[in-house]
């Protein structure tokens, strides 16, 4: 299945040729690579190679590997929680600016709730509404922030797109500190928790009558509502830019 590997650099080679087969389907989900000992002879590589490649492998969400067994790692069913974790990491390493994260929260939130309102069934309608029921239920910021955040998580599932599911969930988590800001223990913080809630039941009956149009523009306008705050005049323009004319004029003076 595997061939011998050059030295240099070989880990790179052993990730590479697993990657592969994995994703050539010689491997599904569920299946079990090779043993440890049996990499090493079939890489022609170093124990210590061999479980470098499988460290990188397992941050990837490729496979799992279980300390002391017998069997190679587990194939994963899927590389999503790996990816999620590389491009959350990606968010924090490469400095991105706040501003940056929410007007791809607007571009993909309206993109998402449109999609929703056209494709969405009675069982998430129920979940979305629990989320709100959740979010006017919650004690803290904190409980506030993540029922928000179950809100979106839902509308993303019913929308149906799983690279919206998959990229904006990193986005959402990186923006969730600003939720909680937003509705934390300050002066207007219980106001703007009221109209989060408000916000969202008008989102929720435009999907739910499949009113895509409304759905998406009010995805926008939510978001800059809530993010706007933060940021300063020039960083609001850039947002503004992406509401309907009505909406950004009102805005921009």
């Amino acid at each position: 299945m595997f061939t011998p590997v050059d030295k240099k650099r070989a880990f790179e080679a052993v990730v590479q040729q697993i990657e592969s087969a994995i994703y050539a389907g010689e491997y599904a989900p569920g299946d079990f690579l090779p043993p440890e000992r049996t990499l090493v002879e079939d890489f022609g590589v170093g124990r210590s190679t061999v479980r470098e490649a499988l460290r990188i492998l397992e941050s990837m969400g490729l496979v799992r590997t279980s300390p002391g067994s017998r069997s190679g790692p587990e194939v994963c069913g899927s590389v999503t929680p790996g990816l999620t974790r590389m491009l959350r990491g990606a968010v924090r390493m490469e400095e991105i600016p706040v501003v940056d994260l929410v007007q791809y929260r607007i571009i993909a939130g309206a993109a998402a709730n449109r999609l929703a309102a056209h494709l969405r069934t009675d069982e998430h309608l129920a979940r979305m509404e629990a989320a709100i029921e959740a979010m006017e239920a919650a004690t803290d910021a904190a409980t506030f922030a993540a029922a928000d955040d179950g809100f979106h998580v839902v509308v993303r599932e019913a929308a149906g797109n799983r690279v919206l599911g998959m990229v904006g969930g990193v986005i959402q988590d990186a923006t969730l500190d600003l939720v909680a800001g937003a509705v934390g223990p300050t002066a207007g913080a219980s106001r703007m928790r009221r109209e989060f809630i408000a916000d969202h039941r008008r989102i929720l009956a435009a999907i739910a009558a499949r009113d895509g149009d409304t759905a998406a523009r009010l995805a926008s306008q939510t978001l800059y509502d809530a993010y706007s705050g933060a940021l300063d005049e020039e960083q609001r323009h850039r947002l503004a830019v992406l509401l309907e004319p009505d909406a950004r004029d009102s805005r921009d003076h």
